[in-house]
């Protein structure tokens, strides 16, 4: 009978840390999501960002006639330049 006792113990003990073990996995696992959530959340964001660039960079391209002055090219070069290394720096984020 002793021996029945004493291997009821270990089985109580036993399953004392697979709860355990199940609770922190559990945690985990909740954590993990938020992670995914935060992750899809700044991905859309990201999204969104690059569609109003794209946009903002299509009305400037027709705002500028390509006939336009040398400096005004320039400085809408420069801007569309801007806007481009920032597309690109988007998609760099979204890729990670």
């Amino acid at each position: 009978m002793s021996d029945l006792a004493t291997r009821i113990r270990q089985v109580h003990a036993h399953v004392g840390g697979l709860r355990s073990e199940r609770d922190k996995l559990a945690d985990t696992v909740s954590s993990l999501e938020e992670g995914a959530r935060e992750t899809k959340r700044n991905v859309e964001v990201l999204h969104a960002r690059i569609m109003e660039l794209e946009r903002e960079n299509e009305v400037l391209r027709l705002v500028k006639p390509a006939a336009a002055a040398e400096t005004d090219r320039s400085g809408s070069k420069e801007r569309i330049d801007e806007l481009v290394s920032e597309i690109d720096r988007c998609l760099a984020l979204l890729k990670n």
